[in-house]
């Protein structure tokens, strides 16, 4: 029994509430009062197990965001502290971006909006201006 299982025991609690990336377990230990050398243990032992990932947490996050671009998806891994490599990995695994910004715009102009609008709401959203050109 380690003097800091409470510690471990909070913090793998904390982790199984929600997907979490590597840098957001790094700034929930920034609170915990331990050494840094047990916060790497703690951290190293979630991915073993599997509670942090990143590849895994950019798949779901770029599937359930496919009503965003290219762009804006990347953007948002990557403030989470994905690594370009998992956030490539994770678009190429989803549908064309030219696919969903053209099934996104049908949507739009099934409700009447007119196209400059839809150009500029696909643009909001992250979709490349070739993916918009596309549509």
């Amino acid at each position: 029994m380690s003097v800091y299982d409470e510690e471990r025991e909070k913090f793998f609690a904390l982790l199984t509430r929600k997907a979490c990336t590597r840098k957001r377990a790094a700034e929930i230990l920034s609170g915990f009062r331990v050494p840094d050398e047990v916060k790497e243990s703690f951290m190293n032992e979630a991915e073993d197990i599997g509670i942090i990932d990143d590849e895994g947490y950019a798949r779901l996050f770029a599937d359930g965001h496919r009503h965003w671009g290219n762009a804006k998806i990347t953007y948002e891994l990557g403030a989470r502290g994905i690594s370009r490599r998992d956030i490539m990995s994770a678009l190429d695994e989803i549908d064309d971006e030219s696919d969903r910004a053209r099934e996104i715009a049908e949507s739009l102009r099934r409700s009447g909006i007119d196209e400059r609008k839809i150009k500029s709401r696909l643009m909001s959203r992250g979709f490349s201006g070739r993916a918009v050109s596309n549509v």
